[in-house]
């Protein structure tokens, strides 16, 4: 147990300096593009995450979930991201990628050891961690205008950062009625870069222009948040030798969390100079504004969810979900930009089948199929313009057996869609992730020698 728990710490520190990068214009806004929080599992069936739980699969963002797990689950996703960026006048394609997430999950019981003890409690615990990207921002993007007194003008918008949250997760159950709770810390930095260039030096191949404006702003985000996790199981049938089994069943999920607030800390430089030499440095530059440590407040959205998953076990789960998001709350002392930001719902389906869970000599038809859609409003309005995220996605569940007949999976998801479809700038995206998820029963085992 030693030994996997400092590869996973070693992990974790790996994954908290290795930022995924990106080409997004509209992540200059708000603190970033947001990062979805679920898994490879959920993101084949159209990222449903209120109503999902499952023995041997992770679920961030309902905590609840945690109490049905029945064996030490690593979870570990990387990710690959296609997206093409269409104007009137240009476009433009890009590929990211990175680590997508890292999670730890473990029921507080050994279930080899109730078996054993023949003491089958009606009470469940759960716990788990996580570090996942929380946001994004990458852009770079050039403009050029000709002004009647200035001549041409060069303006260059630049940005990079982004933040991570870690997420401790507990969760109780009681018979078929599951709460948890998501206990996390959101922390990262931003730097945001604009560069004008004024003169008829950029026109007529001068040696410098008339003169440079360069303002450049670090941030620096952390602070707590949480959210809340509920689960039903509406128990549909039985197993015909063990009426304490459900074999057929109605989940009902909710999470909701308030709006909270994060500490800013921000330093900001404005310089104005004849130009910038071969070697980086600004020629006879002056420093306009120098700013260092200031401290101000980022709200972020309260947000609420719902779910239901019709489950029949180890063979179908189809189910349905609305998320409802909070932003015209959202407010960005640290750096307030001419976006707009309006409450946002969320839409998904999807479903999961399996064609012969106990198959011995056909593998194929072991392995999990999934399939879904989603529909989801952005809270950033630009220019007056709405940006609405529209998709569908596909998804294998591989499984595997380890040693001593531990079943692991490899889930992989394609997610398709179309971001701000009509606006000035619609970006259509290819999204694969692929997750490891490894389990082991025997974490917590008491063993007995007689």
């Amino acid at each position: 147990m030693k030994f996997k728990l400092s590869i996973f710490l070693l992990l974790v520190s790996g994954a908290a300096l290795a930022q995924p990068k990106q080409n997004s214009p509209y992540s200059r806004y708000g603190i970033g593009d947001p990062v979805n929080q679920f898994f490879a599992a959920q993101a084949g069936f159209g990222g449903q995450t209120a109503a999902f739980h499952d023995p041997f699969h992770l679920n961030l963002l309902n905590p609840a979930s945690y109490a049905h797990l029945r064996a030490t689950t690593l979870d570990v996703g990387l990710f690959a991201k296609n997206s093409t960026y269409k104007s009137d006048k240009s476009s433009l394609n890009t590929w990211s990628g990175n680590l997508g997430y890292l999670a730890l999950g473990f029921p507080l019981r050994s279930p080899i050891n109730e078996v054993l003890d023949r003491n089958k409690s009606p009470w469940k615990f759960g716990m788990g961690m996580a570090l996942t990207p929380n946001s994004l921002v990458g852009y770079n993007v050039e403009t050029r205008d000709t002004l009647p007194d200035l001549g041409a003008v060069e303006n260059t918008f630049e940005g990079n950062g982004g933040t991570y949250r870690f997420t401790w997760s507990n969760a109780v159950r009681y018979k078929r009625t599951a709460l948890g709770v998501n206990l996390g810390w959101i922390f990262g930095k931003n730097t945001f870069e604009n560069e004008t260039i004024f003169g008829d030096g950029l026109t007529w191949g001068d040696s410098f222009p008339t003169f440079h404006n360069n303002y450049r702003d670090d941030i620096r985000m952390n602070g707590f948040v949480w959210n809340l996790g509920l689960q039903h199981d509406f128990v549909l049938k039985y197993a015909e030798n063990d009426k304490e089994t459900p074999t057929r069943w109605i989940t009902l999920g909710v999470t909701g969390e308030a709006s909270h607030d994060i500490t800013s800390t921000a330093d900001r430089i404005f310089l104005r100079s004849r130009g910038r030499l071969s070697n980086g440095q600004y020629q006879n530059a002056d420093t306009l504004l120098l700013e260092s440590g200031v401290q101000r407040t980022i709200t972020l959205p309260a947000t609420f969810s719902v779910g239901l998953q019709y489950v029949i076990a180890n063979k179908l789960r189809v189910g349905g979900q609305y998320r409802y998001e909070g932003w015209s709350s959202f407010k960005n002392e640290a750096r307030p930009d001419d976006a707009t930001y309006r409450n946002t719902s969320a839409v998904s389906v999807g479903v999961e089948y399996i064609p012969d869970y106990s198959s011995y000599n056909k593998y194929l038809k072991r392995v999990r199929l999934r399939a879904g859609g989603y529909f989801r409003q952005d809270p950033r309005v630009i220019k007056g313009e709405d940006l609405n995220d529209t998709g569908l996605t596909l998804g294998l569940g591989f499984p595997l057996i380890l040693p001593r007949q531990q079943t692991s999976f490899v889930n992989a998801a394609l997610e398709v869609g179309k971001l701000g479809a009509g606006s000035t700038v619609e970006e259509m995206y290819y999204r694969i992730t692929v997750g490891f998820t490894l389990n082991d029963n025997s974490w917590f085992y008491k063993r007995r020698f007689e």
